[in-house]
């Protein structure tokens, strides 16, 4: 729990994170009771560079820039809870894009209004946000979540299917 450190604060770490989502990797962390939010968001951040230095070169070779891949791994990471299933839908989601379809995912409008997927209204569908999917076509401005590699992977080797939807559930 981090009210048991010693140093820290948890407001100055949420303040020093924003627009760092994405780029903070998530991880299994040993800390130091006395560590403090500034020196955490440098460890998560420094992690995240090391953790991709494996998947520089496919990002590079990609196309895509490190945001468009880091935006999709993001959006696999919160759509996706198969991880074989992780390839296929990046292949979906990238396919949308290219084809010129909004993606329609309600892991963005959830980034937005902290609803899950079930939870989500018509009305929710009609929010003005960059982040809203099924209004805006392409990628949001940034990422929605901080994924972890398998996810990363994921975003940069699409399955091609012949699919452009996908329902994932409980079940």
């Amino acid at each position: 729990r981090m009210r048991d450190f010693q140093n820290f604060n948890e407001q100055e770490f949420l303040n020093l994170t924003k627009g760092k989502e994405g780029y903070l990797f998530p991880d299994t962390y040993f800390l130091f009771v006395n560590i403090t939010a500034q020196e955490l968001v440098q460890k998560m951040s420094d992690n995240f560079n090391e953790r991709t230095k494996e998947v520089n070169e496919e990002i590079k070779n990609s196309g895509k820039t490190l945001n468009e891949i880091i935006t999709m791994a993001s959006i696999i990471e919160k759509e996706v809870a198969v991880q074989e299933e992780m390839q296929i839908v990046s292949g979906i989601l990238w396919k949308r894009i290219e084809k010129g379809m909004p993606l329609q995912v309600d892991a963005s409008l959830g980034y937005i209004t902290g609803k899950t997927s079930a939870q989500l209204t018509l009305d929710d569908l009609k929010i003005k946000s960059p982040y809203n999917t099924y209004l805006n076509k392409g990628l949001p401005p940034a990422p929605i979540c901080n994924p972890g590699i398998k996810t990363i992977k994921a975003a940069l080797s699409p399955q091609p299917s012949p699919y452009y939807f996908y329902l994932t559930g409980n079940d």
